[in-house]
């Protein structure tokens, strides 16, 4: 697994990263943002409470804890948001006006509403936490390294330029395309 940066993950005025430690001068230290760069707001001291007992039990980064509660927050909004929009479909065949719900789907309606607000709610923790920060030099970090495999598994074959740059073009296409699919599921 790759390790975590040790820092601060905002950045300073000038753009520069922090130099201070992750959570400096917080209760949450070596993980998220420090004392000066929001580390210490509530919500914050919150989210990082919750994931490092998460952590602890499901034997997962901290990080990762932030990120399965924003998956969880946002499934279940999707999946009331379903309930709903099947209930709406009924009431319409069945000749209801689209424009007022059944009286019986009220409650669902408000427990939708609810769903996305603690779903937003769960995001908004995570982000303030520095999970999106770590999240993308994570990303960055397994990206270069794909690439530096591929590179040095290239090198081993001694390809002529020509055949260096098809099979690079076509690990790109592959890439592509599979990005492609992803989005489209």
């Amino acid at each position: 697994m790759t390790a975590y940066p040790a820092r601060c993950p905002a950045r300073n005025l000038n753009g520069r990263m922090c130099c201070n430690r992750a959570g400096q001068g917080t209760d949450h230290p070596g993980l998220g943002h420090c004392l000066w760069h929001k580390g210490s707001q509530h919500h914050v001291r919150e989210a990082w409470a919750m994931a490092q007992e998460l952590a602890r039990e499901h034997n997962i980064t901290p990080h990762d804890a932030l990120l399965g509660l924003v998956r969880t927050a946002a499934s279940r909004a999707a999946w009331t948001d379903n309930v709903v929009a099947n209930a709406m479909a009924e009431h319409v065949e069945s000749g209801g006006d689209p424009l007022k719900p059944p009286q019986e789907l009220m409650p669902w309606l408000k427990q939708s509403r609810e769903e996305r607000r603690l779903a937003a709610l769960t995001a908004k923790q995570a982000v303030d936490a520095g999970v999106m920060v770590a999240l993308e030099r994570r990303l960055d970090m397994e990206g270069e390294l794909v690439a530096t495999a591929l590179s040095a598994a290239l090198d081993s074959l001694d390809l002529q330029p020509e055949q260096r740059m098809a099979a690079l073009g076509a690990a790109q296409q592959h890439l592509l395309g599979a990005d492609g699919e992803a989005s489209a599921a």
